[in-house]
């Protein structure tokens, strides 16, 4: 029974035994695999870290090899980090203490602060455009790239920025744009209030200025007017309310006006020549506009701020007033023109009315004129009737004398009245036929025997007024036949066909007349020999009706060889 127990008892610790060594076996396994588990660990860690020691090193690369400034500033502003780039463009260094608020223009605070927050609520901004203010006072355009940077809760702890100075590329894009803006906008116009507007304006706007006027020279008066004043009251397109007037060579607008030279004024207290025109404002940049080398105008705007003007905004303003030049010249003769028209237009209706007066007058005249004289003449031949047996020769020969002056008073009268009835208006709508009108006056005047009227080439038919045609003929061929002291007088009509006129000529072989009175001869009462008959009307009434028509009339002729009428007709 014992030894039974014995066996089972040796049985039961050779399988523990067993199950011991099958237990360290395994125990030995898994020791082993953990040891090669943590080999693979601290390879991967040693890895890890070298690719961090490397990622490190390339950021530390990019930070100070970066083009645009970037900067670090905790949330309340203060800057905790810069690169060289940002140190040399903000003008300060790491070692000072430098918030961030000091760098921002004052006119853009409350714009800065705004973005920060939007900035601290998002976690990033991008494109954020604004502008700084150097420790030189240098006023720069810049753009912003933005983000938070958080500790390991995801607590944000400080900002991080990418700053671009943007300056010199905006300052481009705002002159080419200012540039298409003006020329696009004054394109076509040609009120010069409207142009002189667009001009400064803009000119206002890209120098960030609320004072911008244009001046336009007056040669007439040697001094410039102030055609447009862009501020904050100004109504666009209008006339300046209260504007100002410079003489040449006063003020600083006045000097550039006469040297044609532009100019930079930094301090307006330092000059002399400067002109206040209610508020002093410490900047001033002037440019002339100049046209074929004379100066027609002057731009001028100022800055409340000292030394606010530069030399790149002289230049491109200068550039400006080149190109505007010339639709400014155009308007400028434009508004001239239409005064000059309205002036005419004015005169005209003077001139007209006038003309209808001395219409009026000369038939009221005429009227008052003949009737008395008619009376007279009626009243000398009642007496001379009724005691011609008691005058003798020399008082007969005196009523002969009333009587011709009384029928040369009478046509004088009767020929001033058919002068100021001519219109100077024509009919277009008649066709005449002048060849047939001439020979029907030829039989109506009285022509002595003495004289011969030949007509040598047959004459056009013409538009216009068939009565004024009559006067014309009937003048010219009358005195051909008035003034011939020749046994045998020949008159000469003839015609000459011109591209866009006809030429006429009258001759005869008369007395000839001096080459000094050939002028004269076509003003009225300039009659060179004194005849009864003669008023010294005619030839005036002949000019009238030639100019009526547009055309010519002259004269050629020689002392007892004749005279030769020339006169044309438009066709």
């Amino acid at each position: 029974m014992n030894q039974d127990k014995i066996e089972i008892l040796e049985r039961a610790l050779d399988r523990q035994k067993k199950a011991r060594k099958q237990a360290e076996k395994i125990l030995e396994e898994k020791s082993l695999a953990l040891f090669n588990a943590s080999q693979e660990l601290n390879k991967a860690n040693i890895k890890l870290a070298a690719l961090l020691a490397e990622k490190t090193s390339q950021l530390k690369g990019v930070f100070e090899n970066i083009n645009d400034s970037y900067v670090v500033i905790d949330l309340e502003g203060e800057v905790l980090k810069m690169n060289d780039v940002a140190e040399k463009f903000f003008g300060y260094n790491t070692s000072e203490k430098l918030n961030a608020a000091k760098l921002v223009y004052s006119e853009d605070y409350q714009y800065a602060i705004n973005s920060f927050s939007i900035l601290i609520d998002k976690g990033y901004f991008t494109n954020y455009t604004a502008r700084i203010i150097t420790k030189n006072n240098d006023i720069k355009w810049v753009n912003i790239n933005g983000s938070i940077i958080y500790d390991n809760l995801k607590k944000p702890i400080a900002v991080q920025g990418i700053i671009r100075d943007i300056t010199a590329e905006r300052e481009k894009r705002l002159i080419v744009d200012m540039i298409n803006n003006i020329m696009k906008s004054i394109l076509g116009k040609e009120n010069i209030y409207e142009i002189a507007w667009e001009i400064s304006s803009s000119i206002a706007t890209y120098l960030d200025t609320n004072d911008c006027v244009i001046y336009l020279v007056n040669e007439a008066t040697k001094s410039l007017e102030q055609i447009t004043a862009y501020h904050s009251k100004a109504i666009p397109n209008k006339p300046v309310l209260n504007k100002v007037v410079i003489p040449f060579g006063k003020g600083i607008v006045g000097s550039v006006a006469q040297t044609g030279i532009s100019e930079i004024v930094v301090n307006t207290n330092n000059d002399e020549r400067y002109i206040l025109d209610g508020v002093r404002r410490l900047s001033e940049i002037t440019v002339p506009i100049i046209s074929e080398g004379k100066v027609i105008a002057v731009i001028d705007a100022e800055h409340k701020k000292e030394n606010f003007f530069i030399k790149e905004q002289l230049n491109t303003i200068e550039n400006i007033a080149s190109l505007v030049s010339l639709q400014l010249k155009s308007a400028i003769n434009i508004r001239e023109r239409k005064k000059t028209e309205s002036i005419n237009a004015e005169l005209l209706n003077k001139l007209k009315k006038s003309n209808e007066e001395l219409h009026e007058y000369a038939h009221i005249v005429s009227h008052d004129l003949k009737s008395p004289l008619r009376s007279f003449a009626a009243l000398t031949s009642w007496i001379k009737t009724d005691n011609i047996e008691a005058f003798d020769e020399a008082s007969l020969q005196n009523f002969k004398d009333i009587d011709i002056t009384l029928e040369t008073m009478e046509n004088l009268i009767t020929d001033i009245l058919q002068y100021s009835s001519l219109e100077a208006t024509v009919s277009e709508e008649e066709i005449v036929d002048l060849d047939s009108l001439v020979k029907n006056l030829i039989h109506v005047l009285y022509v002595p025997d003495s004289i011969s009227i030949n007509i040598l080439n047959t004459l056009p038919k013409v538009k216009g007024d068939k009565t004024k045609f009559q006067q014309l003929f009937q003048n010219l061929i009358g005195n051909a036949i008035k003034f011939n002291n020749k046994e045998k007088g020949i008159i000469n009509i003839d015609v000459e066909d011109h591209n866009s006129f006809y030429k006429f000529s009258i001759s005869d072989n008369g007395i000839g007349i001096q080459n000094r009175h050939f002028e004269n001869i076509f003003k009225i009462f300039q009659s060179l020999k004194k005849e009864k008959n003669s008023s010294g009307i005619g030839l005036s009434i002949v000019k009238k009706i030639v100019d009526i028509y547009k055309g010519e009339v002259w004269v050629e002729s020689e002392i007892d060889k004749g005279s030769t009428f020339y006169f044309t007709i438009k066709k």
